[in-house]
């Protein structure tokens, strides 16, 4: 069955990070929880749960990795006001989407460089708050490295608002969707001949769908 979640567009990431950027001197992950914070349109219903923040990080990085990792810290698309730990019903294992990187040269080409690796978004889906809605938790990036030579690393960088979006209706109740902006930086040995930096947006959805940009 064909998922016909809409995708996020760069006017909406850029008006989310608008609202955060004229909110951050007063609206905090603790006036989040408390339902203190100011409201997001709400669609499919007026309840406080229709209104759907990121209680989490709004900047994730994994910097000089030259192995597989995972992000330790995450964002998240839950109800304004409620617990995550409280949400039911995640799905039994994780989204992902990612991009792979892979170059490989003849041995004589010094200021070329062979690598192979991944790069990528993970994610919890599908909960509810009390029976209703679709929401996200543990959203973040990871590496995964087949080969890199010695003294290379990639960095990744990740951005996202502490206003989720609400891609439900009255009909489905609350559907959380992520936007994602991520910066990929190659740091190689040999400076800027074999050094490459890679942006794109993305979205991640409590439905499990997840889009590159």
């Amino acid at each position: 069955m064909t998922d016909t979640t809409p995708q996020v567009s760069q006017s909406d990431f850029e008006q989310a990070l608008q609202a955060d950027e004229s909110n951050f001197a007063v609206y905090n992950a603790s006036d989040q929880l408390a339902g203190t914070g100011p409201g997001e349109e709400t669609i499919g219903g007026d309840s406080p749960v229709d209104t759907i923040v990121n209680v989490g990080k709004t900047v994730i990085d994994l910097l000089h990795n030259s192995a597989s990792i995972n992000a330790t810290e995450y964002a998240n698309a839950v109800p304004a006001g409620v617990d995550p730990m409280t949400l039911t019903g995640w799905a039994s294992e994780p989204g992902n989407i990612s991009r792979h990187y892979k170059a490989s040269s003849e041995w004589w080409r010094v200021w070329q460089a062979d690598y192979d690796f991944q790069v990528g978004i993970s994610y919890y889906y599908g909960a509810s708050h009390n029976g209703v809605g679709r929401y996200l938790d543990y959203v973040a990036p990871w590496i995964a490295v087949n080969y890199l030579p010695p003294d290379f690393s990639v960095d990744v960088h990740v951005i996202v608002p502490n206003h989720a979006m609400n891609r439900g209706d009255a009909n489905s109740g609350p559907i959380a969707a992520l936007p994602i902006q991520l910066s990929v930086t190659l740091n190689g040995f040999f400076s800027h001949l074999v050094s490459w930096s890679r942006h794109y947006n993305a979205e991640v959805v409590g439905t499990g769908a997840g889009y590159w940009h």
